[in-house]
C-alpha cells in the first residue's frame, strides 16, 4: 500500500504524464527474482527508473506490504479482487500491466482500502494466504529472514501504504 499525501501530477515513464489524487495506491506486482531483492529495491530512494512503480515511490510512501508464496501467479487474481473492493478507483492505464490483460495494476482509494475484506475475499476464492511484512527498511538484513525462502515458488506483492 501506498500513500500519497498530497495530488499531483506525475510522469510514469511512456505512460506519460497523470495527475493523481491524494490517497492511498494499492500495487500489485509479482517477484520473480525474489520477493527479499524486489522489496529492497523498491524501499530505495535511488534507484534507476525502470518500472512503473518506480516512478511513483519517488513521490509517495511504502506504508504497508503484503505477499504470498505459492506456484502461481497471482497478480491479476488478485487485482480483479481489489477493483471490486468498496471505494476502488481504477488508476492509470497500462500502469504495471505491459505484461498481462489488466488495464492496471494499480488502484486507487480515498480512504485506506479495506484490506481485512480483501483477505477475505481472497480466502473465498481459494487463493493462498497473503502475509503483512512489518518491516519497511530498505536496509535491513532481516528481509531474507523475515519473507520464507521458498525455491521455486512465485511470489505476489502487494503495496498498500
Amino acid at each position: 500500500m501506498i500513500n500519497l499525501g498530497v495530488g499531483l501530477p506525475l510522469r510514469i515513464g511512456k505512460l506519460g504524464i497523470h495527475n493523481l489524487p491524494h490517497g492511498y495506491y494499492v500495487y500489485v506486482g509479482s517477484a520473480l527474482g525474489g520477493l527479499a531483492s524486489r522489496l529492497r529495491r523498491h524501499l530505495r530512494s535511488e534507484k534507476r527508473l525502470h518500472w512503473h512503480i518506480d516512478y511513483l515511490l519517488r513521490q509517495a510512501a511504502v506504508a504497508q506490504i503484503w505477499y504470498a508464496l505459492g506456484p502461481d501467479k497471482l497478480e491479476c487474481k488478485w487485482n480483479v479482487i481489489l477493483r471490486n473492493l468498496p471505494g476502488a478507483t481504477p488508476s492509470i492505464h497500462g500502469f504495471g500491466a505491459s505484461d498481462c490483460r489488466c488495464s492496471s495494476h494499480l488502484t486507487q482509494f480515498q480512504v485506506t482500502p479495506p484490506l481485512g475484506l480483501f483477505k477475505h475475499s481472497l480466502e473465498q476464492n481459494n487463493l493462498p494466504q497473503i502475509y503483512q511484512l512489518n518491516e519497511l527498511n530498505s536496509r535491513s538484513t532481516d528481509l531474507d529472514c523475515t519473507i520464507p525462502r521458498i525455491v521455486g515458488q512465485q511470489t505476489d506483492v502487494l503495496a498498500h501504504p
